[in-house]
């Protein structure tokens, strides 16, 4: 019996189990299989998941059939980008600061005592979908649910999808003389709002500090059984280690590991995110780099017989004696001009990464899949004091995938030396990353060759030294180095045969970043809120009075390139559509020299901040209306950015984009985004609080 002698419904099992290339390759052996791979839905349902970034949710209730339709129907809607299907939803608390959008789910804080500083007394939540229902018009007050447990809200982690899990952080004083607090973390089940089933200790006690409402900031991530806590404690003149990071086994209240940093300046660093749910990106403000530090249960439990037999001497604190987080490998970000100052950076990586399906304790039916965490972009928000005495915002984008990607290769070049046995120094190739070398998903899934799952990337289980000296003292930024230069602490000549797991792998700016990012100069209220990416999107509201959503998923835009092609209608044959291949900006009085070369000049609304500046662009298209209300720009090229107040060199960036814009419907201050929601935010008359949210639904309702 031959393989095409199988019944359809058997051929089709056996297709959905290959990797994503091997179904594409089907469609080149026969009719038959060409018949099978486009008249089946869950065959193209499994395509179109690879081509969306997106990854199915096995617990949908939705057949394969709907679940592609739904598929389709939204990503159409986001080259659209109509915004007509909303909810308008009036806040009927008064709001604090905190804020959260994740899993379909939005979170506001509430403060009671009006400009009061003593923090925020509740927290309330909404289920954006549930908004949409045509029953909640009438009953809008009851679409949001209150969390209260008597004390002050510090922070908030959520984990919807995966556990149903809120991470409710509170501060209550135990010594008010002294301003003296315990810091918990509440682990409960955000349907009911009681204490979640999963978690051996529905309380986790951080600590005992001394706290001052205003002067502390607090971050927490969930993915998987991993909770990552940070605390910078501003308190003036008391607090010794004003940045503390601890990593717990939420389930079991555990710590897995821990870093503290004693240094003066609490803002060394006040943000991270989670590769994988063993492994997180630390931005470095002193030595403008990206820290990535690695940890695993094999390193907490190595520690166990350590940690009983010290158990006598442990202090009497929430956090016990655990590991250090470990640096594995050090990213540099571009060299700064000399006399500028970055003084805050942020970031946010929207979903978190998952852990395996077996720590899951929640399922959701309803929606039928959610954005691949490993495809997700990582937005960094970097803050720079000029030498003029102007501050700006820059941005940098890039993939989850790219930076393990980075770190991986960094360390096999590293496993491969020491495995080395004909030669005792390193000849290392640069890292020298292009767009092809990151792009797991596009290129090598196009040919015959089979892709499978095992090859993305992977995070390598090594383990190096404790990032940060002993002494206070923070290492400061190597000089800049040229492309192609070797930059791991110069293999390590002068160091009397130390081993090079004494230092972590480090990797200069020019040898990882231009390919694999993407800059843009900011405008400073719109990175005042930091939940604006999604999967592979991010969203911002511009001066210009548009709202502009920006699409990194490569291969969903070769695939929109082609078939607008192939209709006749490549992009940039109608009006508001170009395609940019390259674009250089200089904030100087300079002119163009070489303007015979540019077909397509302009002055475009793109990172247009100060005056004299000048854009030159190599595009096709037709030139813009402003009348126009949708815009589409794919960017292709390079973007070349030349701020000689910012930066010791050219900023270049290359990683690919769709930009979408439409005017701005109501007057938004900013947007935020979600999987197929964006959240227009209406401020008060001092644009300090939000007095309204506006949920805006693309390409409709997902059941």
């Amino acid at each position: 019996m031959s393989l095409l002698s199988l019944p359809d419904e058997l051929l089709v099992h056996i297709a959905s189990q290959l990797p994503f290339a091997d179904v594409i390759s089907l469609h080149q052996v026969c009719s038959r299989w060409l018949d099978i791979v486009r008249s089946h839905a869950a065959l193209q349902y499994k395509l179109e998941l690879r081509v969306a970034g997106m990854i199915d949710n096995p617990a949908s209730r939705q057949v394969p059939g709907e679940r592609l339709r739904i598929l389709r129907e939204k990503e159409a809607a986001w080259r659209v980008l109509d915004l007509s299907d909303k909810r308008s939803l009036t806040l009927k608390h008064n709001p604090s600061g905190i804020y959260d959008l994740t899993g379909g789910t939005l979170l506001l804080g509430e403060r009671r005592q009006g400009e009061s500083f003593t923090g925020t007394d509740a927290v309330h939540t909404i289920n954006l979908h549930s908004a949409f229902d045509d029953r909640a018009k009438q009953r809008a007050s009851s679409l949001w649910s209150n969390i209260d447990l008597g004390k002050q809200v510090i922070d908030v982690g959520l984990a919807i999808q995966e556990h149903d899990l809120i991470a409710v952080v509170t501060y209550q004083y135990t010594n008010d003389a002294q301003l003296l607090a315990s810091v918990d973390i509440h682990l409960l089940k955000h349907s009911t709002g009681q204490p979640h089933p999963a978690a051996a200790k529905s309380v986790l006690h951080f600590e005992n500090i001394h706290y001052l409402p205003g002067h502390c900031s607090i971050m927490l991530e969930i993915s998987g059984d991993t909770l990552c806590f940070l605390l910078n404690n501003y308190f003036p003149f008391i607090n010794a280690d004003p940045v503390t990071v601890v990593i717990y086994n939420w389930k079991t209240g555990e710590p897995k590991v821990k870093q503290k940093r004693s240094y003066s300046d609490p803002t060394i660093f006040n943000s991270f995110i989670l590769l994988s749910p063993d492994t997180i990106v630390l931005p470095i403000i002193p030595t403008n780099t990206l820290e990535i530090c690695q940890f695993s249960e094999e390193l907490a439990a190595s520690h166990e017989a350590a940690a009983r037999s010290c158990a006598k001497q442990r202090r009497p604190s929430g956090i016990q004696d655990v590991p250090l987080l470990k640096t594995s490998c050090v990213l540099e970000l571009p060299s700064l001009h000399p006399g500028a100052l970055v003084l805050r950076m942020t970031c946010r990586c929207e979903p978190n990464p998952r852990g395996p399906p077996s720590s899951a304790t929640h399922t959701d039916s309803a929606v039928p899949y959610y954005s691949d965490p490993e495809k997700a972009i990582m937005i960094l928000h970097l803050h720079i004091r000029l030498p003029i005495g102007v501050t700006k915002v820059y941005t940098m984008i890039v993939h989850r995938y790219s930076l393990l990607k980075v770190m991986q290769e960094a360390l096999e070049r590293r496993c491969a030396r020491k495995a080395s046995t004909s030669s005792t120094t390193w000849s290392a190739t640069p890292t020298g990353l292009t767009e092809e070398d990151v792009d797991i998903d596009e290129d090598e899934e196009m040919t015959d060759e089979p892709q499978t799952d095992e090859d993305a990337p992977r995070v390598p289980g090594a383990y190096f030294n404790p990032f940060g000296n002993q002494s206070g003292q923070h290492r400061q930024r190597r000089s800049s180095r040229s492309p192609g230069s070797h930059s791991q602490s110069d293999d390590n000549e002068d160091d009397g045969g130390m081993d090079d797991e004494d230092e972590p792998v480090r990797i200069a700016w020019e040898d990882w970043g231009p390919a694999v990012t993407r800059w843009f100069q900011d405008e400073l209220p719109g990175t005042r809120w930091i939940t604006t990416t999604c999967g592979q999107r991010f969203v911002r509201v511009r001066s210009d009075g548009r709202l502009r959503v920006y699409d990194f998923n490569r291969l969903a835009m070769r695939r929109y390139l082609h078939m607008r092609s192939l209709d006749g209608s490549p992009v940039g044959a109608l009006p508001g559509e170009d395609i940019l291949e390259e674009k250089y900006c200089e904030w100087s009085s300079a002119v163009a020299q070489d303007e015979e070369d540019v077909e397509y000049l302009d002055e475009v609304d793109e990172d247009e901040d100060i005056d004299d500046v000048l854009i030159v662009q190599r595009s096709r298209g037709i030139a813009t209306s402003p009348g126009l209300q949708r815009r589409m720009r794919v960017v292709l090229g390079t973007t070349r950015i030349a701020d000689p107040t910012a930066w010791e060199k050219t900023l270049e960036s290359s990683l690919p984009y769709v930009e979408t814009s439409v005017p701005v419907p109501d007057d938004y201050e900013s947007a935020l985004l979600d999987e197929d929601t964006i959240v227009g935010l209406k401020m008060d008359a001092n644009g300090r609080h939000i007095q309204e949210v506006v949920l805006h639904r693309i390409g409709g309702p997902i059941a």
